[in-house]
């Protein structure tokens, strides 16, 4: 039973963390790529009279807005402990207290040091009125794999000299036992907000681009737009290799229109550096706008053509005067996936090759390729040869199959780490480099998992659907194939009931008594969120009678075992 409860602990939002291990590579990095590291020198800009930029802090900036009596903050840094030293900064600029935090969007790296930045205070929180959904809905449901795929991405893993930079931002602040401090937003708007904070006079507008709930603020006095992440000093992420849904790329261009005909003087990104002057803004806007239309437009040319998003990739490229721009170098998206995701998002999976409809299972090819190389010490030698030759893609392609039939064999697992790293080190595109070199680090042995601590006020802020919502998603069907059983948790502080009912496969879980339960659990809410965030230990929780069940441990405890759950 006690062990059962801490397989539990996977279901929340947040997960304990591991200690981070430092694996030792010899990389190389091209010159534009450590060039480009000027861009986030650690410093604080000044902007007119009254705003102050953290730039190099962390992966994005965090934008401080001086007040008559009191200070607006606009973005809050990916973890408390960054979120505080730019709070220590912004204090020794300016004591006023924090009356208001804007969230630009729902990004881990733009909400989860805001209560370190409030301080003291107990700010309003404005957001566009889609991000408490952004918020909560990857915690539970596909949270491991984005996490994963996150942590490579941004080389979290990663020495010095192999991390460079990340493309918009030094590194991604976040460590072992970092802990996030998100705020909930306090007022949303659908389409724009006209408000006055602190005495200024501020305007929020939807801009939906790199996310749905984007937005921008605009201060008319001083003509300064806060754009967000919808513009940074380097190719948009139409498409992000952590994984993402669609990134609607016509609502991007458009919402780059709408900062167009502001006319800013001013613009303050949330990522990279500040841009100066009406001419040069609008014309690094206009040129943002037309590569991203440039990609969308002739990636469907090519699809009413009949191309694939293979063929695409390769032929859609950018105009050489878009390439030259320094505002649209391939530091964070790359074209060729741009390419990819606008096909997706109109097409979905399948290319219109009907040899992708059913294509042969993993194995089955590689044993099919084996065939064709003339067995398994012909395939290696190619692998062999690849390697001789620098053809590293080619060999890690290859390696693809042969460890899909021979996971062990050391000579070959060697062979894919070597071509990881040689092609990692010659990245200029930080996402693709951290993802080449943080897998060839997974295949020594590091394991890439949470590092992130839970404090107890943001498991408290939970909810509840994302917890029960995860366990839908974790329900293993062969064990759970022929089951039919109904399980009661009761909330004894909120009163809230939400049962989780298994029929042969599926979890259907509602906020409501859908039948008569065969277990119920009685706890507290809180106490049920903290046991699921690792906050609380399971065993002097039960000792205390802080959990209790209807219907035998043992019965709960199987339960339990129908779900695909970490063990500590």
């Amino acid at each position: 039973m006690r062990k059962a409860f801490l397989s539990l602990l996977v279901l929340a939002s947040t997960q304990g963390c591991q200690q981070k291990t430092v694996f030792h590579q010899a990389t190389s990095s091209p010159e534009e790529l450590q060039t480009h590291t000027e861009v986030f020198k650690k410093r604080i800009e000044k902007v007119g009279d009254n705003i102050y930029v953290a730039i190099g802090y962390g992966l994005a900036n965090s934008i401080l807005i001086e007040g008559k009596d009191s200070t607006i903050i606009v973005d809050c840094m990916e973890s408390m402990e960054a979120g505080e030293e730019v709070k220590r900064t912004f204090d020794s600029i300016c004591s006023k207290p924090v009356k208001a935090i804007i969230y630009t969007h729902f990004h881990t790296d733009h909400t989860s040091g805001a209560k370190a930045l409030a301080g003291n205070t107990q700010p309003d929180v404005f957001a566009q009125e889609l991000l408490p959904h952004y918020l909560d809905q990857t915690a539970a449901v596909v949270r491991y794999i984005t996490e994963k795929r996150a942590y490579r991405m941004f080389g979290v893993y990663l020495e010095k000299d192999a991390l460079v930079n990340c493309g918009i931002g030094p590194e991604l602040h976040i460590h072992e036992g970092s802990e996030l401090g998100v705020l909930r937003p306090t007022v949303t708007f659908r389409d724009s907000l006209d408000v006055t904070v602190a005495g200024i006079h501020l305007k929020m507008y939807h801009a939906p681009g790199e996310t749905p709930d984007q937005l921008m603020v605009w201060l008319p006095e001083t003509k300064t737009l806060l754009c967000g992440d919808n513009l940074y000093k380097a190719f948009p992420n139409l498409y992000t290799i952590r994984g993402t849904g669609y990134r609607d790329v016509n609502l991007w261009k458009n919402s780059l229109d709408k900062m167009r005909y502001l006319h800013p003087e001013v613009i303050v990104p949330s990522h990279t550096e500040v841009i100066r002057g009406a001419e040069t803004a609008y014309k690094i806007l206009t040129d943002y706008r037309d590569a991203i239309q440039f990609v969308h437009d002739q990636t469907v040319r090519g699809m009413n053509k009949g191309l694939t998003p293979d063929e695409l990739a390769e032929t859609v490229i950018l105009p050489e005067h878009l390439q030259q721009n320094e505002w649209l170098k391939e530091f964070y998206g790359k074209t060729k996936w741009s390419v990819r995701t606008v096909f997706d998002g109109y097409m979905g999976f399948f290319d219109g090759n009907p040899t992708a409809l059913l294509p042969l299972g993993k194995n089955e090819r590689a044993k099919k390729l084996e065939q064709l190389a003339g067995g398994k010490s012909k395939l290696a030698e190619q692998i062999e040869q690849a390697m001789n030759n620098k053809e590293f893609q080619w060999a890690l392609e290859l390696t693809d199959n042969y460890l899909a039939l021979y996971p062990d064999d050391k000579k070959v697992l060697e062979h894919r780490i070597n071509s990881l790293i040689a092609l990692g080190s010659a990245q200029s595109n930080p996402n693709a480099r951290h993802y080449y070199l943080t897998c060839a680090l997974e295949l020594q042995g590091l394991k890439n998992e949470g590092l992130i601590k839970p404090t107890p006020d943001l498991v408290k802020d939970i909810p509840l659907s994302s917890i029960f919502n995860g366990m839908a998603a974790h329900l293993n069907p062969e064990k759970s194939i022929d089951v039919q059983q109904r399980v009661l948790f009761n909330f004894t502080d909120s009163k809230k009931q939400w049962m989780v009912e298994i029929r042969k496969g599926v979890a259907e879980v509602q906020p409501f008594k859908t039948g008569e339960p065969d277990i119920t659990i009685h706890v507290k809410e809180v106490v049920w969120k903290e046991l699921a965030a690792k906050i609380r230990k399971p065993l002097p929780t039960y000792l205390s009678g802080e959990v209790k069940v209807d219907g035998g441990q043992v019965a709960f405890l199987k339960f339990l075992k129908l779900f695909d759950l970490k063990e500590d």
